[in-house]
C-alpha cells in the first residue's frame, strides 16, 4: 500500500487583529504611532515644498493650516493602508511607499499646485515625505544600536 506524500502547507493569510486597530494604542504593531509618524513627515514635507525657501512667508497661519490638512489626509491614508496590512514585518521600502502615496494623497486634497503640471508639487512633496521616512527609518535603527 503506497501512501501519498504530505504537501506542505504555506503560512496562513494573516487577519487584522481588532485589537490593534485602536488609536489608542502606542504599541509598535498599533496605528497611533505610525499615524502620527505619517502625519509629521507629510506635514514636514507639504510645509517645506509649499513655501518654496521662502521662510518669511513660511509661517503664515495658511501655509501652517494647509499643510496641516495635507498631514491629516496623509495619516488617513497611511492608517488606512496599514489596517489592511501584517504589520509584524517591516521595511524601509515599505516606509517610503506608504509615505509616498499618503503624502501625494494629502497633498492633492490640501491644495491646489503652485507650478504646473498639477501633479508636479504633490509629487515633489511624494519625494520629500519619501526621504523624510528612509532619515527616520535609519535614525531609529541608529538609535536602536545605541
Amino acid at each position: 500500500m503506497k501512501v501519498a506524500p504530505q504537501r506542505k502547507k504555506g503560512q496562513s493569510m494573516p487577519s487584522p487583529r481588532f485589537s490593534t486597530l485602536a488609536f489608542d494604542d502606542l504599541r509598535a504593531g498599533g496605528l497611533f504611532r505610525p499615524a502620527a509618524e505619517k502625519f509629521a513627515g507629510a506635514w514636514l514635507a507639504c510645509f517645506l515644498v509649499m513655501t518654496r525657501s521662502d521662510v518669511l512667508r513660511a509661517f503664515s497661519f495658511d501655509h501652517v493650516l494647509r499643510a496641516s490638512v495635507c498631514g491629516t489626509i496623509g495619516a488617513l491614508v497611511a492608517v488606512a493602508l496599514l489596517a489592511q496590512m501584517d504589520r509584524t514585518t517591516n521595511s524601509v521600502v515599505r516606509q517610503v511607499t506608504i509615505s509616498s502615496i499618503a503624502t501625494f494623497a494629502g497633498d492633492i486634497f490640501a491644495h491646489p499646485s503652485h507650478f504646473p503640471p498639477q501633479w508636479a508639487e504633490p509629487v515633489v512633496t511624494a519625494a520629500v515625505s519619501a526621504s523624510i521616512a528612509i532619515a527616520l527609518w535609519y535614525a531609529k535603527r541608529w538609535a536602536k544600536s545605541l
